[in-house]
């Protein structure tokens, strides 16, 4: 009887530091979007709209407002979203710095490589998304009939594009699940290497379930960079199961290249 009483009070401990840090996760995302919203003007929203200008200016065309809200609505939203971006690395602190203590060495040995690898593989995704855009909107734009004019909704095309970054950055992700996986013995290089021919379907059907849009050219464009991911997992997961000695390949592929030349 006399733990019911000190797990109690460790529980609310808990729950009073949880409530703390959810506080300022807020205050820090809600102070990222006030400086969003000082910049939406300078250059955020050019920043957003911009893989699309190109295509509405060969078009001589432009955006299409439907109601008054809209645009307050657009602001609101993007600012909301680039808070918690500018945010996050303060963000990712308070949830590690609230679930650390209850791991043990080993258990935080992989995060300390691991969240910076997340980091930019979904940064990674994101700019590669950003940058194939504009060809993207291209080819849409080359369905348009001859007797139609594109108008696009600022908010409908707004939100297609943050989806589309979003979802790039989120499925790059996949070497740091699969190094996951091997860490608690779920998968291993082996599996992944005779399996391969499974992963390149499954990797066409996630595609074609992340892209908002559904359309071959988006697919293809995340299903061949995630493709080549799957095949550097192989090697990242051979390396948590310990089979590659990263210094050593090191040396020999550098060593290798002086002596060949």
């Amino acid at each position: 009887m006399a733990k019911d009483p000190e797990r109690k009070a460790e529980l609310t401990e808990h729950l009073t530091e949880l409530r703390g840090r959810l506080i300022r996760i807020i205050i820090y995302v809600v102070a990222g979007a006030a400086v969003a919203w000082l910049q939406y003007d300078a250059w955020l929203y050019d920043l957003l709209t911009n893989p699309m200008m190109g295509v509405l200016n060969d078009m001589k065309s432009k955006f299409l407002l439907t109601s008054f809200p809209e645009g307050f609505m657009i602001q609101m939203l993007i600012c909301l979203v680039s808070g918690l971006i500018l945010a996050s690395p303060l963000v990712t602190y308070e949830l590690w710095a609230f679930v650390s203590p209850g791991l043990t060495a080993n258990e935080k040995r992989p995060a300390k490589w691991l969240l910076p690898l997340a980091l930019l593989l979904f940064c990674s995704g994101v700019t590669l998304c950003y940058l194939i855009l504009p060809t993207a909107f291209r080819w849409f734009a080359g369905y348009v009939p001859k007797n139609a004019e594109l108008r696009p909704s600022v908010q409908t095309n707004i939100l297609f594009l943050v989806k589309m970054l979003f979802m790039f950055g989120v499925v790059f992700e996949l070497p740091v699940v699969l190094m996951l996986l091997a860490k608690v013995g779920i998968v291993n290089s082996r599996m992944l290497r005779r399996n391969w021919r499974v992963a390149m379907v499954l990797v066409a059907v996630v595609a074609a379930f992340a892209t908002p849009s559904n359309d071959a050219f988006s697919m293809l464009m995340m299903a061949a960079p995630v493709a080549l991911l799957y095949f550097l997992s192989i090697f990242l997961v051979k390396f948590v199961e310990g089979g590659v000695n990263i210094p050593r390949f090191l040396g020999r592929l550098f060593g290798r290249g002086r002596r060949s030349g």
